[in-house]
């Protein structure tokens, strides 16, 4: 009973956002009651909801609504990802052709990194996919988030994380992880050697924004019977390379 109900609310908050945000100005309340077919109370504590979560806001002088702040930022940061994926495209391709290696692009996502793109020269089991999360403790490019992150929200994160043990060399502790952030910050690059899946080696660099802030990261990785750790870390210099001109032309002006 409960879950029918939310569901109802949901999507009757759907509905008022798709009629604001397909308007070509603010709505009066009317307009709004009009266009959804909602009764007049249930449309009002649903815009109350909405206006709660900065999803819709109010002007009090000409009693009209209009799209959010909240839903402004949502769509900017979805052109930004679509964006991060054209232009760093040719550059992921021009990496796995110089250096033999599968390249991935992913983005922070909560707990968790989530891969955006990927191209791959070896096609194998390992491989991740568009839309695959990974976890932050054991993977080249979640050691590069949380070493860039701010202290405060690097410890909570720290602190929350759960460190599942996915080989003999993976990292269980939040000390152990954070041993190797400030050869991350110095090198502008992060290693992981076999810690995930025993037979991957890979290493990442950071994506940079405008506003000076790691906005995703470019990472090469390979099969542990092809290529030593060190023969992987020699590529270092190429990906961060790859990774600033990506960063370049998201705006990144280097410091």
């Amino acid at each position: 009973m409960g879950r029918s109900s939310e569901s109802s609310i949901v999507t009757k908050c759907a509905q008022i956002m798709d009629v604001l945000s397909q308007s070509r100005g603010p709505m009066a309340f009317s307009e709004i009651v009009a266009q959804t077919g909602f009764v007049k109370s249930s449309c009002h504590r649903i815009l109350a909801v909405l206006q709660g979560e900065d999803l819709v806001e109010y002007d009090k002088a000409s009693r009209t609504y209009k799209t959010g702040t909240r839903l402004h930022n949502w769509a900017r940061s979805a052109w930004r990802r679509i964006d991060l994926q054209q232009i760093a495209s040719g550059v992921m391709l021009r990496l796995g052709d110089e250096t033999g290696m599968n390249v991935a692009l992913s983005v922070l996502d909560g707990d968790t990194i989530l891969y955006l793109r990927t191209v791959d020269q070896m096609p194998v089991r390992y491989a991740a996919h568009p839309g695959d999360h990974a976890p932050l403790h054991c993977t080249a490019a979640g050691k590069v988030f949380l070493a860039n992150m701010a202290q405060s929200r690097r410890d909570a994160l720290l602190g929350a994380l759960r460190y599942d043990r996915f080989t003999e060399f993976t990292k269980v502790t939040a000390q152990d992880v954070a041993a190797e952030f400030p050869a991350i910050l110095r090198s502008g690059y992060g290693m992981a050697v076999q810690e995930e899946y025993l037979p991957v080696i890979g290493i990442a660099a950071p994506i940079w924004n405008a506003q000076d802030q790691v906005t995703a990261c470019l990472n090469v990785w390979t099969m542990s019977d092809l290529a030593t750790a060190p023969q992987v870390e020699s590529q270092a210099q190429r990906v961060i390379a790859a990774a600033r001109q990506i960063s370049r032309q998201m705006g990144w002006q280097a410091g």
